[in-house]
C-alpha cells in the first residue's frame, strides 16, 4: 500500500510535482454538494431544479513533525490560492481513473462492465493498478451529475482498460451526459480551493513542535472535462519540449476550442 499523495503543476509549462505525505492520512471527509432550487405548484406538487454537482474533500494529516513536509504544504497553498488545480490520492499505488468510451460500451443501467481509454493519470503513478473488490466511483458531468459506487469483480492492471463490476451488482444508473469518469474511490483527479477557503491557513501548528494539515478542496469538473478529449499529462521529468500537458494547459486548450469549462 502506498502513501497519500498530491499531484500538481506549479509551473503550467513545467513538470509534475508529486507531494508524497510519507505516512497514512488521519482523516478523509467527503461531502456531496449540489445546487438545487425547490418549488411547489398551487396544487402542492413538488418540483426541483438541479444545478451543478460536485464533491467537497477535506484532507487531514494530524500531528506530523517533518519540517520539510510543512514547507511543501505551504508552497502548495500558493498554487491553490491562485486557482490552480491539484489531484489527490489516498494511495499513490492506486491513482487510477479513466473515461468511459461510450462508443464501445454505453454506460446504461444493468451493464456489468465498461470500457475506458485506460488510466489517464498514468503519468502521475506509472504502475498504479486495482485489485478485485477495490471500490470504484462512476460519475457524469453536471448538470446531470449522476454518481454511484461499486466494487470491482476483477483486477485492473496498470495497462488495463476494462472495468468489470460483475453481473450480481451491475450499474444502477444510465449515464447520458459526457464525460463519464470511472475512478478508484479515493482518487480525486481535479480539485481546486473554493473561494471560501482562501485566506485560511492549511497548516496549523502546536508551537512548531507538531503540525496539522487541514485542507478543504472541491471537484473541478471543468478540468475533468478538459482531460476527456485524449490529452496526455506530463510526468515528473517532462517539460514543454516533451510530450504532455499540465492541468492548466489542458483546461486552456479546452476553453480555446469554445467549450464552457465553468468550474463547479
Amino acid at each position: 500500500m502506498g502513501n497519500p499523495a498530491i499531484y500538481f503543476y506549479p509551473d503550467p509549462e513545467g513538470s509534475l510535482e508529486v507531494l508524497n505525505f510519507g505516512e497514512p492520512l488521519s482523516d478523509l471527509q467527503i461531502t456531496q454538494l449540489r445546487d438545487v432550487s425547490d418549488g411547489y405548484s398551487r396544487g402542492g406538487s413538488f418540483h426541483r431544479v438541479s444545478g451543478a454537482s460536485r464533491l467537497e474533500i477535506r484532507i487531514i494529516l494530524e500531528n506530523f513533525t517533518s519540517a520539510g513536509l510543512v514547507r511543501r504544504f505551504e508552497t502548495l497553498s500558493a498554487h491553490l490560492e491562485r486557482g490552480g488545480a491539484i489531484g489527490f490520492s489516498l494511495d499513490h499505488d492506486k491513482t487510477w481513473a479513466g473515461y468511459v468510451q461510450t462508443s464501445a460500451t454505453s454506460p446504461v443501467r444493468g451493464r456489468a462492465a465498461v470500457t475506458t481509454g485506460g488510466n489517464v493519470f498514468k503519468p502521475w503513478s506509472n504502475s498504479a493498478s486495482l485489485d478485485t473488490s477495490d471500490e470504484m466511483v462512476i460519475s457524469s458531468a453536471p448538470v446531470e451529475g449522476l454518481r454511484e459506487t461499486n466494487a470491482l469483480a476483477s483486477s485492473v492492471p496498470a495497462s488495463g482498460v476494462n472495468v468489470n463490476f460483475g453481473t450480481l451488482v451491475p450499474l444502477v444508473y444510465t449515464y447520458k451526459t459526457e464525460p463519464v469518469l470511472v475512478r478508484w474511490r479515493d482518487f480525486y483527479p481535479c480539485l481546486i480551493m473554493p473561494e471560501s477557503s482562501v485566506g485560511n491557513p492549511i497548516i496549523e501548528t502546536n508551537h512548531r513542535i507538531s503540525y496539522t494539515l487541514d485542507l478543504t478542496v472541491v471537484e473541478d469538473w471543468g478540468t475533468i472535462a478538459a482531460l476527456a478529449n485524449g490529452a496526455q499529462l506530463r510526468d515528473e521529468t517532462g517539460d514543454r519540449s516533451l510530450v504532455g500537458v499540465s492541468l492548466q494547459e489542458a483546461l486552456a486548450e479546452y476553453r480555446s476550442q469554445g467549450n464552457s469549462a465553468t468550474r463547479g
